[in-house]
Protein backbone atom coordinates (compact mmCIF):
# COMPACT_ATOMS: atom_id res chain seq x y z
CA UNK A 1 0.00 0.00 0.00
CA UNK A 2 1.43 3.23 -1.07
CA UNK A 3 1.93 5.56 2.33
CA UNK A 4 -0.58 8.16 0.89
CA UNK A 5 -3.35 5.79 0.46
CA UNK A 6 -2.54 4.36 3.84
CA UNK A 7 -2.63 7.95 5.70
CA UNK A 8 -5.29 8.98 4.20
CA UNK A 9 -7.20 5.72 4.94
CA UNK A 10 -6.08 6.22 8.64
CA UNK A 11 -7.69 9.85 8.38
CA UNK A 12 -10.92 8.80 7.12
CA UNK A 13 -11.38 6.23 9.37
CA UNK A 14 -10.28 8.42 12.88
CA UNK A 15 -13.24 11.18 11.30
CA UNK A 16 -15.77 8.23 11.62
CA UNK A 17 -14.49 7.14 14.92
CA UNK A 18 -14.36 10.81 15.93
CA UNK A 19 -17.81 11.10 15.00
CA UNK A 20 -19.40 8.47 16.69
CA UNK A 21 -17.26 9.42 20.22
CA UNK A 22 -18.33 12.92 20.13
CA UNK A 23 -21.80 12.29 18.62
CA UNK A 24 -23.67 12.82 21.49
CA UNK A 25 -21.22 14.59 23.65
CA UNK A 26 -18.97 18.09 23.40
CA UNK A 27 -15.99 18.84 23.22
CA UNK A 28 -15.29 19.73 26.67
CA UNK A 29 -16.11 16.01 26.98
CA UNK A 30 -12.86 15.44 25.73
CA UNK A 31 -10.10 14.22 28.30
CA UNK A 32 -7.82 16.83 26.96
CA UNK A 33 -10.21 19.82 26.47
CA UNK A 34 -8.89 21.35 30.11
CA UNK A 35 -4.72 20.63 29.29
CA UNK A 36 -3.47 24.47 29.21
CA UNK A 37 -1.25 23.49 26.01
CA UNK A 38 -0.44 21.00 23.28
CA UNK A 39 2.72 19.97 25.60
CA UNK A 40 0.40 19.08 28.12
CA UNK A 41 -1.09 16.70 26.22
CA UNK A 42 1.75 15.21 24.87
CA UNK A 43 2.92 14.95 28.23
CA UNK A 44 -0.18 13.11 29.52
CA UNK A 45 0.54 10.61 26.57
CA UNK A 46 4.25 10.16 27.81
CA UNK A 47 3.23 9.33 30.78
CA UNK A 48 -0.05 6.69 30.04
CA UNK A 49 3.09 5.23 27.94
CA UNK A 50 5.55 5.27 29.62
CA UNK A 51 3.35 3.57 33.04
CA UNK A 52 1.92 0.97 30.76
CA UNK A 53 5.05 -0.49 29.49
CA UNK A 54 5.12 -3.26 32.10
CA UNK A 55 1.30 -3.72 31.83
CA UNK A 56 0.61 -7.52 32.62
CA UNK A 57 -3.15 -9.73 32.30
CA UNK A 58 -5.35 -9.98 29.58
CA UNK A 59 -5.32 -6.14 28.94
CA UNK A 60 -1.62 -6.23 27.76
CA UNK A 61 -2.82 -8.30 24.77
CA UNK A 62 -6.02 -6.14 24.00
CA UNK A 63 -5.58 -4.77 20.05
CA UNK A 64 -7.11 -1.29 21.28
CA UNK A 65 -4.03 -0.68 24.16
CA UNK A 66 -1.17 -1.80 21.29
CA UNK A 67 -2.46 0.50 18.63
CA UNK A 68 -2.85 3.55 21.45
CA UNK A 69 0.48 2.67 22.81
CA UNK A 70 1.85 2.08 19.33
CA UNK A 71 0.32 5.78 18.13
CA UNK A 72 1.31 7.09 21.30
CA UNK A 73 5.32 6.39 20.43
CA UNK A 74 4.76 7.44 17.07
CA UNK A 75 3.36 10.72 18.32
CA UNK A 76 6.34 10.85 20.47
CA UNK A 77 8.83 10.11 17.88
CA UNK A 78 7.39 12.84 15.46
CA UNK A 79 7.42 15.42 18.68
CA UNK A 80 11.03 15.08 19.81
CA UNK A 81 11.86 15.08 15.91
CA UNK A 82 9.57 18.07 14.73
CA UNK A 83 7.89 15.84 12.06
CA UNK A 84 4.80 17.46 9.72
CA UNK A 85 2.87 14.13 11.12
CA UNK A 86 2.93 15.41 14.67
CA UNK A 87 -0.53 16.45 14.42
CA UNK A 88 -2.18 14.00 13.08
CA UNK A 89 -0.74 11.38 14.84
CA UNK A 90 -1.40 13.45 18.69
CA UNK A 91 -4.86 13.75 16.73
CA UNK A 92 -5.08 10.26 16.46
CA UNK A 93 -3.33 9.60 20.03
CA UNK A 94 -6.30 11.74 21.64
CA UNK A 95 -8.98 9.95 19.60
CA UNK A 96 -7.90 6.58 21.10
CA UNK A 97 -7.48 8.26 24.44
CA UNK A 98 -10.91 9.44 24.79
CA UNK A 99 -12.06 6.25 23.29
CA UNK A 100 -10.53 4.30 26.25
CA UNK A 101 -13.34 4.78 29.01
CA UNK A 102 -15.82 3.56 26.89
CA UNK A 103 -13.88 0.26 25.86
CA UNK A 104 -13.02 -0.16 29.63
CA UNK A 105 -16.85 0.07 30.77
CA UNK A 106 -17.99 -2.03 28.14
CA UNK A 107 -19.71 -5.81 29.24
CA UNK A 108 -16.42 -7.34 28.21
CA UNK A 109 -14.22 -5.08 30.14
CA UNK A 110 -16.39 -3.99 33.04
CA UNK A 111 -15.92 -6.63 36.11
CA UNK A 112 -12.35 -7.15 35.05
CA UNK A 113 -9.38 -5.98 37.62
CA UNK A 114 -6.52 -5.40 35.02
CA UNK A 115 -8.99 -3.06 33.04
CA UNK A 116 -10.13 -1.13 36.46
CA UNK A 117 -6.28 -0.74 36.64
CA UNK A 118 -6.26 0.59 33.10
CA UNK A 119 -8.77 3.00 33.93
CA UNK A 120 -6.74 3.90 36.92
CA UNK A 121 -3.89 4.71 34.60
CA UNK A 122 -5.30 6.37 31.84
CA UNK A 123 -6.93 9.00 34.71
CA UNK A 124 -3.96 9.25 36.63
CA UNK A 125 -1.88 9.96 33.44
CA UNK A 126 -4.30 12.13 32.25
CA UNK A 127 -4.86 14.65 35.28
CA UNK A 128 -1.60 14.17 36.83
CA UNK A 129 -0.42 15.50 33.35
CA UNK A 130 -2.47 18.56 32.30
CA UNK A 131 -2.09 19.61 36.49
CA UNK A 132 1.20 18.95 37.54
CA UNK A 133 3.60 22.53 38.48
CA UNK A 134 4.68 24.06 35.10
CA UNK A 135 8.49 23.03 36.17
CA UNK A 136 8.29 19.68 36.17
CA UNK A 137 6.15 19.75 33.35
CA UNK A 138 8.89 20.93 31.19
CA UNK A 139 11.49 19.09 32.99
CA UNK A 140 9.68 16.07 32.23
CA UNK A 141 8.95 17.14 28.12
CA UNK A 142 12.73 17.96 28.17
CA UNK A 143 13.86 14.31 29.25
CA UNK A 144 12.09 12.80 26.47
CA UNK A 145 14.35 11.73 24.00
CA UNK A 146 15.64 8.83 22.11
CA UNK A 147 17.90 5.74 23.73
CA UNK A 148 19.24 3.45 21.27
CA UNK A 149 16.92 4.56 18.48
CA UNK A 150 13.93 3.98 20.87
CA UNK A 151 11.91 6.90 22.87
CA UNK A 152 13.06 7.01 26.28
CA UNK A 153 10.96 8.93 29.23
CA UNK A 154 13.78 8.47 31.33
CA UNK A 155 12.57 10.71 33.92
CA UNK A 156 9.08 9.50 34.30
CA UNK A 157 10.44 6.13 34.05
CA UNK A 158 11.83 7.21 38.15
CA UNK A 159 8.37 8.66 39.10
CA UNK A 160 6.84 4.85 38.35
CA UNK A 161 6.75 4.32 42.32
CA UNK A 162 4.96 7.56 42.70
CA UNK A 163 2.51 7.42 39.74
CA UNK A 164 1.59 3.48 41.31
CA UNK A 165 0.53 5.12 44.30
CA UNK A 166 -1.48 7.60 42.61
CA UNK A 167 -3.03 4.95 40.54
CA UNK A 168 -4.13 2.71 43.63
CA UNK A 169 -5.21 5.72 45.42
CA UNK A 170 -7.47 5.93 41.90
CA UNK A 171 -9.10 2.48 42.08
CA UNK A 172 -9.49 2.63 46.08
CA UNK A 173 -11.37 5.99 45.48
CA UNK A 174 -13.36 4.12 42.48
CA UNK A 175 -14.05 1.47 44.64
CA UNK A 176 -15.26 3.01 47.49
CA UNK A 177 -17.53 5.50 44.66
CA UNK A 178 -18.96 2.10 43.19
CA UNK A 179 -18.84 -0.82 45.95
CA UNK A 180 -21.64 -3.06 43.88
CA UNK A 181 -18.85 -3.60 40.55
CA UNK A 182 -16.20 -5.04 42.56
Amino acid sequence: MVPTDKNEMRKQMFAEMEEKLFKDSKPEDSSFYYHSSEDRIVLSHALFWVMTQNIKGKMAKQKFLLLLRQYQEEMLEAYLTLSPDFNDLLHYCNVLYDMLPNILMSSTFRNDKDARRLSAIALVACGYGGDMPESLSNKLLDDIDFYYNKVKCRKIERMLPALSKMVIEEQNDFAKQHPCVL
